[in-house]
């Protein structure tokens, strides 16, 4: 009859402890690989949303205070409402040049002017030298909508801003200083015509020179917001965008730019990946140590 094979007390307390030793090991490593994979996953996440919205283009368009129909409404309520009104537009052309052509041309058609124009070279890019364009406007203010829309079609819009100021009571009040000034004028040039001696003729006509000097001060400032009120004013800026060749939509500028963001982007997350495992490394080092230390 054969003995049945028995194992030692020794070996089995090894055995026991070795899987025991895994055991622990399996609980402290499965959570923190659960852990890397979460953060590895939020980080990629996040760093694609922040990619993707850098790269969308920017279309922004501030808070406009002048709206419509509210300055429809006002201007019904009140016809002699003073409003200033100016805009800003930037827009991304395929040719500055011929976008500040077209955009004269609008303000032509509305009876507008132009107050400024400048040009400016940016050099050479894909064999073809880049242009900017900055055009200051001077429209009849019950065309500003109009105009400002059909700025917008020339190009693709960036950036929109539209702000109005009324100025109805600083209006007021000039008018109301002037026709005082001028009352004073005309007084004290009858009282000069009465005036008997020189000494009243030089205080009179040095009054007289005072009022008409505040006059004149008054006038001037009168027939500048008169001007803004009657012409708004339209800041337009023009960029050229990346050149497209051949109505192919090849560009080596896009192609270079393209992996340039890819790398970048790659690089990134290689960093973000090393500051996520940095901490799970010593966790799982530590744990390990534990483990060894605890088999010898």
């Amino acid at each position: 009859m054969r003995k049945k094979s028995q194992l030692s007390p020794s070996i089995k307390a090894k055995k026991t402890f070795k899987y025991q030793d895994v055991t622990d090991l399996k609980k402290i490593l499965i959570p923190l690989l659960l852990l890397l994979l979460i953060s590895l996953s939020a980080s990629a996440g996040c760093m694609m949303a922040e990619s993707s919205y850098d790269s969308a283009p920017m279309m922004t368009e501030s808070v406009v205070v002048y709206d419509r129909n509210i300055a429809a409404d006002s201007s019904a309520a009140y016809p002699d409402q003073k409003v200033i009104k100016d805009g800003w537009v930037r827009l991304q052309a395929r040719d500055a040049r011929v976008a500040s052509e077209e955009i004269t041309a609008i303000a032509s058609r509305y009876h507008g002017r132009i107050q400024s124009l400048s040009l400016t070279s940016g050099g050479m890019r894909d064999g073809r030298e880049q242009f900017s364009a900055t055009i200051v406007l001077r429209i009849p203010s019950h065309s500003f909508e109009a105009v400002m829309q059909e700025i917008e079609s020339v190009g693709t819009l960036t950036q929109r801003e539209v702000k109005s100021r009324d100025v109805t009571a600083e209006y007021t009040d000039l008018h109301a200083e002037k026709q005082a000034l001028e009352n004073q004028v005309g007084r004290l040039t009858e009282i000069l015509g009465k005036a008997g001696t020189v000494e009243e003729i030089l205080k009179v006509q040095s009054a007289i020179d005072t009022a008409q000097l505040n006059l004149d001060r008054v006038t001037g400032r009168l027939k500048l917001l008169e001007s803004q009120i009657d012409e708004a004013t339209i800041t337009v800026s023009v960029r050229e965008g990346e050149p497209i060749g051949i109505d192919s939509g090849f560009s080596i500028s896009t192609m270079v730019n393209t992996g340039i963001a890819a790398f970048l982007f790659m690089i990134g997350i290689i960093i973000v990946a090393v500051f996520a495992l940095l901490p799970l490394l010593v966790i799982g080092g530590v744990a390990w140590y534990i483990v060894k230390r605890r088999k010898g």
